[in-house]
């Protein structure tokens, strides 16, 4: 009997716990930084934990092309209805609850508390296009917004890897060329291009590009199986030192050129995740042993619950707060709103979402 290709792979999990860990941080503290370089230099950095969405869709498009290309090595084909079956089994089931606790209990609550709340039309949140609702509406919702953008790719990636098994790679190239014309578009005609999913097919393509990297043994791949430990710091250190050097040419160039600048800072950010990704993979000697770390696996085994509720705790949590009058430091707050979170998700974790994770995975076809 053939062995099933390995598919769980701890450092990924460990990366996307650490990836939540910096959203958690960049929607629960908002501070005020100080004018001139030092302050806007941490300014810049700290408005760049926005990046943290985009790692969370390189890991999925990586994740699902490695899938992709080993099923397709194992049975000789892909099977979309199979794919989207299981992609739904993973989102659905606590998504579609979080809907209905959203849609039925807050507009009671919010008139027993005399709080006004304004819910967007379900319909944006149920067809999963709600990156696309821009109006106003109340905070908990909106960060799900990436999860939309995933469902979208989830079907327009599905397709390719029926189709264009062969060419997955230029199926990427295509995915970067069009994000970068569209972004470049609507920077130069100012329009908001946030939440649009065309302007992650960038972050997409760069997980594909390292899962076909992997799988057909690229020169980069051979590269961090031999780096030296000097190499491997020397890669850590490189990404942080590129943003000093990029916000430097920012603060110092005119207002048009820095948005170029900032938008090249953002490219390079993803490729480096991708590369991050490979080394974790192959790398045996590497000095980020980010499979060994065991509170960020789990962090990343209920990250999903985690990114679904925290809007949620932080929302109700400082309406808690206000209404009984409870005052803190601010550092306190905030680990206060994080456990409850990991708390709830982990319980979110083993009774809703495990179930449909045995499920999923007992449909895998290879």
């Amino acid at each position: 009997m053939q062995e099933r290709p390995k598919y769980y792979f701890p450092q990924l999990d460990a990366i996307r716990g650490l990836d939540f860990f910096l959203v958690f941080l960049l929607h629960a503290y908002h501070p005020n930084f100080t004018s001139g370089f030092f302050g806007s230099m941490f300014k810049y950095f700290y408005d760049n934990l926005a990046l943290t969405i985009d790692v969370f869709f390189i890991l999925s498009s990586f994740l699902l092309t490695w899938l992709g290309i080993n099923e397709y090595k194992a049975t000789g084909s892909f099977s979309f209805i199979n794919y989207f079956v299981r992609r739904a089994l993973r989102i659905w089931p606590l998504y579609f609850l979080l809907m209905l606790l959203t849609y039925t209990l807050v507009p009671y609550f919010s008139a027993a508390l005399n709080i006004p709340v304004t819910l967007p039309p379900a319909i944006y949140y149920l067809l999963f296009i709600s990156n696309y609702y821009l109006e106003g509406h109340v905070y908990f919702l909106r960060f799900l917004w990436s999860l939309s953008v995933e469902e979208q790719f989830y079907i327009i990636w599905g397709i390719c890897l029926v189709f264009f098994q062969k060419r997955l790679a230029y199926c990427a190239g295509i995915f970067a060329v069009v994000s970068i014309i569209f972004t470049i578009y609507t920077i130069n005609n100012n329009i908001y291009n946030f939440f649009h999913t065309l302007t992650y097919l960038f972050d997409f393509a760069a997980g594909i590009i390292a899962a076909v990297a992997m799988q057909q043994g690229y020169k980069v791949v051979e590269f961090f199986k031999r780096i030296s430990i000097w190499q491997d710091a020397l890669f850590f250190l490189s990404a942080p030192l590129l943003y000093v050097i990029i916000f430097c040419l920012i603060y110092i160039s005119p207002p048009a050129f820095a948005l170029f600048l900032d938008l090249f800072a953002r490219y390079m950010f993803i490729i480096y995740m991708g590369l991050v990704i490979i080394e974790q993979m192959v790398n045996e000697r590497t000095i980020l042993k980010l499979g060994s770390q065991k509170l960020l696996v789990y962090t990343g085994k209920i990250s999903y619950g985690l990114y679904c509720f925290h809007g949620y705790t932080l929302t109700f949590g400082l309406v808690i707060f206000a209404k009984l009058d409870i005052s803190m430091p601010l550092i306190f707050r905030i680990l206060i709103f994080f456990i409850i979170n990991f708390i709830i998700a982990a319980i979110s974790y083993q009774v809703i979402e495990k179930p449909f994770l045995k499920l999923k995975n007992k449909l895998r076809r290879v």
